[in-house]
Formats: C-alpha cells, structure tokens, sequence
C-alpha cells in the first residue's frame, strides 16, 4: 500500500482554500461524536483536534503517526491487519463513547468485513457511536490508494450489524442531502451513524 511520507505530504500541503473547506466537513463530522472518540485511520489528526480530551487517533502511516506526534496529537501506531481489527491495544471497556473511521473503508480490500471486526471490537470496548465517512464515486476515483468503492447499500446491509447490539441511526450525503451529486462533486461524502440501540 501506499501510506508512506509522499502521501503524508500530498495530504499535509492542501491549499488554504481546501483546508478552509475542510474545516466545514470536519466540524460537520465531529457534531456527530459523544465524549472521547476513537479515530480509526486518524491520518495527521485534523479531525482529532476537534473531538473532546481524552480522545485518541490511530494511524497505520508511520510517518503520519510521527507528524501528528510532534505536533502534540494522541496517536498511536496501529496495524490493523496483524491484529485482524480487535483493538486488542485496550482492555475491556476502553475510555471511549465514540468511535469514527473516516476515509478509511475505500482503501481496503474487504471494507465490509473490516467495519464489521471494528464494529465487534466497538461493542467488546462499550464504544456506543461509531461514525463511519467515505467519499462518494467521484472522490473514490480522486485518489490511486482507493481499492474498494462503499456506498450505503453494503453499509446498510444486516450482514454489518447482525447480532451486534449497533444499529443505523443515521445517513446522509454531505454537504449536500443528495446521493448523485457524489457521481461528480469530488468533495461529497456519505456520513454512516451506528448505535447503541
């Protein structure tokens, strides 16, 4: 995979004018988390600035996990590949209400199985929110280290939460509630809220 200092680069020199637009999907995103949050896949911590003390970011890119470090974020390097997706790293119930995996999924080979291992290990931990944002087709085709395009069929397949006591609170397609507009808008996302029922 390609997760090394280039792309940490590529993503750390945004222009002003994207990072100020940014800010609105980050924001947008962070309103929807109850107390300290686990971001999944943090990258280099935008969001984690904005999520409540006592959260924590996980990242797979060494050098984004260096990069977050020095710039005083809490995040940790996390191989969720070896360790099949168990957050084995913390004990049973973990400090955390919230859980958000952003713009991660659509790198992956298998996103629904992953959701669904980090989904187990949600519950394992007492985690009672996990967010989940991906890009749609036309921010999927944006990047060359997206491998799978997810859409709200396979995140809302029973298959994800059965017998987990999550279930999907809610959907929508930011900025704007409109699914087609992803087919060519490469800034629109879908926003997936699972919880505790």
């Amino acid at each position: 995979m390609d997760y090394d200092d280039a792309y940490v680069n590529y993503q750390n020199n945004r222009s002003w004018m994207r990072r100020a637009v940014r800010s609105l999907y980050l924001r947008a995103a962070a309103g929807q988390l109850v107390g300290p949050t686990l971001d999944i896949g943090c990258g280099l911590g935008d969001l984690l600035r904005l999520l409540p003390h006592d959260s924590l970011g996980l990242e797979y890119n060494k050098a984004a996990v260096e990069l977050c470090n020095e710039n005083g974020l809490p995040v940790s390097y996390y191989d969720g590949f070896k360790d099949d997706w168990r957050l084995s790293i913390f004990s049973e119930r973990a400090r955390f209400g919230s859980m958000v995996i952003s713009h991660v999924l659509e790198h992956l080979d298998e996103p629904a199985e992953t959701l669904r291992k980090l989904l187990v290990s949600a519950a394992r931990l007492e985690i009672r929110r996990v967010l989940v944002i991906v890009p749609g087709k036309a921010g999927f085709n944006s990047d060359k280290t997206h491998r799978t395009f997810v859409n709200f069929e396979l995140l809302s397949h029973s298959e994800i939460t059965g017998g987990l006591p999550f279930t999907l609170r809610n959907s929508r397609y930011f900025p704007f509630n409109f699914r087609r507009l992803g087919d060519w808008f490469t800034h629109h996302e879908l926003q997936v809220l699972y919880e505790v029922r």
